[in-house]
């Protein structure tokens, strides 16, 4: 369920930044820029940094074992 609202999340910060970047663009250039898919691009790669960090973090911490 945190994945899948982390991609949404990204989705939603993606599509922000798109329309920023349009407006930018627009100002500078007079022409509209951007990613194409950048939304879901966002999505999948925050949805992929949250599995990326639960999974090392249930990894074992070495430096703090006795031996």
């Amino acid at each position: 369920m945190r994945v899948l609202l982390l991609f949404f999340t990204g989705f939603v910060l993606g599509l922000l930044l798109t329309e920023v970047i349009n407006i930018f663009g627009f100002l500078l250039y007079d022409q509209t820029i951007g990613i194409k898919f950048f939304p879901i691009i966002m999505g999948i790669v925050l949805a992929g940094i949250d599995l990326l960090l639960r999974r090392k973090s249930k990894l074992p911490n070495y430096k703090s074992s006795l031996h």
